[in-house]
C-alpha cells in the first residue's frame, strides 16, 4: 500500500513547482489538494511553521511565516 504524502510536504512541492505563489495562504493551496479534512487544511500552515505545535512536537518544520496568513517553503 502507497504511503499518502504529507499535506505540508504537498504545498512545500506546489510552491517549489510554481503552481502556487510565495508567498502563500490557504486559498492558494486549497484547490490543489484533495482528501484532507478542512480543519487540517486551515491549520497546516502555522503548524509546520517554524515555532507552530507539530514543530514544537519534533516534526521538521516545513515553513516560514512572511506575513499574516502567509508563507514560504523552507
Amino acid at each position: 500500500m502507497a504511503r499518502r504524502v504529507a499535506l505540508a510536504d504537498q504545498i512545500v512541492d506546489l510552491a517549489r513547482k510554481g503552481t502556487i505563489p510565495t508567498p502563500f495562504g490557504v486559498d492558494d493551496f486549497r484547490k490543489h489538494i484533495r482528501g484532507f479534512s478542512e480543519n487540517h487544511i486551515i491549520t497546516v500552515l502555522p503548524n509546520y511553521e517554524r515555532s507552530g505545535d507539530m514543530v514544537k512536537r519534533g516534526q521538521r518544520a516545513r515553513f516560514k511565516r512572511v506575513g499574516e496568513g502567509l508563507y514560504k517553503p523552507i
